[in-house]
């Protein structure tokens, strides 16, 4: 029989109800044990919907749980460092909602933290469990592609400013802006589709275009503050140099005029690839080859996975805890991520390459 595991739910915001709380109570033997905010309203609304028996307004009586096996942490990213740290001191097994952390220190602290806790520090980097991504993969490491030398990833948006006003928007609760909230996910996607190769440049521009003039807003986020700050950017774009002389470009954006977009291009010397679901819709991605000297389209059977990808997510991180599988990302990756995005920010305020 398998041990039932409990969760704690800390921080009760769109993430915690559209992502964590339902993928965890769709899993056999995990029961969601308690959730806190402080916005404890907002605790209590949360807990009911989702028949949570215990509600809390401070993160500390979650982790002094005793029955708690692991918790999620949802929380502004200036307190991911704190929070998590203090939960891998209990014993309790994290997933830790993305970045890492909002500096490399903090973010260095963490893994080892979970090092000498012995315990499980994962991220929810759900962009890896789409099946889409999981093909891909398989395709770059079966050596289909040949030899990768560039890939083109983007992530844009018309309207999609988080929580205006909110920590998404303050630089010292957020860490950055699209960069740290969607460039965190297409940044690691690059890196795991190519098995996390070794960086040994980075280049890159930070703007912040329409946050500040309070446009480009969209739903996401649970809080908005209609005079609020916007002190981050919302659009970036960077490249990584990598040693095998490999180069990795990618684009987010948070606002801007022009359709949504979610696009990975991948060329190598035997072949290339292309996910561009807006374009293709009937078609999603596309493999690009030779066979006999003619150029061929092909367009694989992308596998349905069951559920979405926060609840693929969840139950990673449950097959991570039991041993029957891995976290949907590691601390040690988040942080390898966290040191480009840092790299990044760098280039941006100094206007040159920055050497790793």
């Amino acid at each position: 029989m398998t041990k039932p595991l409990h969760i704690g739910i800390i921080g009760a915001g769109a993430i915690a109800q559209f992502g964590h709380i339902p993928g965890f109570q769709k899993l056999a033997d995990v029961h969601v044990t308690a959730l806190c905010d402080t916005n404890i309203e907002r605790a209590r609304e949360v807990a009911a919907k989702f028949n949570i028996p215990n509600v809390y307004e401070d993160y500390r009586e979650v982790i002094a749980h005793p029955t708690i096996d692991a918790v999620t942490v949802g929380v502004p990213n200036a307190l991911h460092a704190t929070v998590t740290q203090e939960a891998l001191a209990t014993g309790k097994h994290v997933m830790c909602e993305k970045p890492l952390a909002t500096t490399v220190a903090d973010g260095q602290a963490m893994v080892t933290a979970a090092e000498q806790a012995n315990r499980i520090l994962a991220l929810n980097m759900h962009q890896r469990v789409r099946g889409d991504a999981q093909l891909l993969r398989k395709t770059i490491s079966d050596g289909a592609l040949g030899q990768v030398h560039y890939m083109h990833i983007r992530m844009m948006r018309r309207n999609g400013i988080p929580g205006f006003g909110s920590w998404f928007t303050r630089r010292e609760l957020s860490g950055g802006g699209v960069l740290m909230d969607i460039g965190v996910h297409v940044v690691d996607l690059a890196m795991w589709l190519l098995n996390f190769p070794e960086v040994v440049s980075v280049r890159g521009e930070t703007r912040a275009i329409h946050g500040p003039r309070g446009r480009g807003l969209g739903g996401w986020g649970v809080d908005h503050v209609r005079d609020g700050a916007f002190e981050v950017e919302d659009f970036a774009s960077l490249h990584l140099r990598l040693a095998n002389g490999g180069l990795i470009t990618t684009e987010v954006s948070w606002a801007m005029y022009g359709d949504n977009e979610n696009r990975v291009q991948v060329v190598g010397d035997e072949g290339g690839a292309d996910i561009f679901p807006e374009l293709h819709n009937q078609a999603p991605m596309r493999l690009f080859r030779d066979e006999d000297g003619i150029p061929v389209d092909v367009y694989p059977h992308i596998p349905r996975l069951a559920g979405s990808d926060w609840d693929r997510s969840m139950a990673s991180f449950v097959e991570a805890i039991r041993g029957e599988g891995r976290a949907p990302a590691t601390g040690a990756e988040g942080l390898t991520i966290l040191k480009l995005l840092d790299a990044v920010y760098r280039s941006s305020a100094e206007g040159k390459e920055i050497m790793l």
